[in-house]
């Protein structure tokens, strides 16, 4: 049976990629979405096939046939919204980040956990083929110990003045907390957690009052240590991963495609990615969790931990120190 979704939020991404894949995925049925113009909401639930379309989110929560709710609205809203689904019985997929600071997190994971509901968060590398294969190589040990990793993430986007991830208080950043969620929990994922993050950040290319340029640099529990170069002003960038070990080596590329090249000891291999809706994927994977109790990929506390890991690298580079993130179970 299928569960029945929700969006919240009918944006662009989850026009062009969320929605599509929805409809797409075995185990999910768009139910319904929200836009508060009553024209452009019957016109998205045409063009996507849902079956309700609603203008506030109190009438879209109180749908009893959903089953679940899609959060893609932006981030100052994501707290608000995912308890008030919770506390309708309502299971939650958030995209990220998961909220404007670790406190909302914590009080969203604790909502959810009050009503027997499921929370996941939008880390879509997580799902991806490749970041799978080599999270399966950490685990066998065919890294021996891990070294370093670098993770950059680097794209053109012109902020308007006006939208709200150019403002602080909507969005929470810049660069930093639009891209950066992906990247610090693709490196946490493969390497393990961490400690201690310094950071720095600008910005010198559009002067908005958030940073389009940035790093986030971290240590980890192991010892190992990862960068991840994060912009909104860099119109091309092929390099998507790199992991190093004493004994082995991983990068992924963009080269018409994702590649994936690996070396351990004498044996090299070069890996071709074919095109993977990891949106669908995602859903998939959320059915699968709620309906026969699959191990979730991605959970609640994945999204704190890397409010957290954010949270400490804004205050990095607000002081020019070092600072500790210790993960607290």
């Amino acid at each position: 049976m299928s569960l029945k979704w929700g969006v919240l939020g009918a944006g662009s991404v989850a026009q062009r990629r969320a929605m599509p894949a929805i409809k797409k995925a075995d185990g999910a049925e768009l139910h319904a979405l929200l836009s508060r113009d009553t024209e452009r909401a019957k016109r998205l639930a045409r063009e996507h096939g849902a079956t309700h379309a609603y203008t506030t989110v109190d009438a879209l929560l109180a749908d009893d046939a959903l089953d679940a709710i899609y959060v893609s609205t932006p981030v100052y809203l994501h707290r608000e919204q995912v308890i008030a689904a919770a506390e309708r019985g309502l299971h939650v997929l958030c995209d990220k980040p998961m909220a404007l600071t670790p406190q909302e997190c914590k009080e969203m994971i604790a909502a959810c956990n009050a009503n027997g509901v499921h929370l996941q968060l939008c880390f879509l590398f997580r799902f991806h083929s490749c970041f799978r294969q080599i999270r399966t190589w950490v685990d066998e040990g065919c890294f021996g110990q891990i070294v370093h990793g670098r993770m950059p993430f680097l794209k053109q986007y012109q902020l308007a003045p006006d939208e709200w991830r150019a403002q602080p208080e909507k969005g929470g950043g810049g660069c930093l907390m639009d891209l950066g969620p992906h990247s610090v929990d693709l490196l946490r994922y493969l390497i393990g957690e961490v400690n201690t993050v310094s950071a720095f950040y600008n910005s010198a290319t559009q002067g908005t009052r958030v940073e389009e340029t940035g790093g986030i640099f971290m240590r980890f529990d192991s010892g190992a240590q990862a960068f991840t170069d994060l912009s909104f002003s860099v119109p091309q960038c092929d390099i998507v991963l790199e992991l190093y070990g004493t004994e082995g080596t991983v990068w992924v590329y963009n080269d018409d495609g994702w590649k994936m090249k690996s070396y351990f000891g004498d044996e090299k291999q070069l890996i071709p990615s074919q095109y993977e809706d990891l949106y669908q994927c995602q859903f998939e994977h959320f059915t699968d969790c709620v309906q026969h109790g699959a191990s979730p990929i991605t959970t609640g506390f994945d999204g704190l931990r890397a409010s957290e890991i954010l949270a400490a690298a804004y205050r990095a580079g607000e002081t020019g120190q070092v600072e500790p993130c210790p993960a607290v179970q």
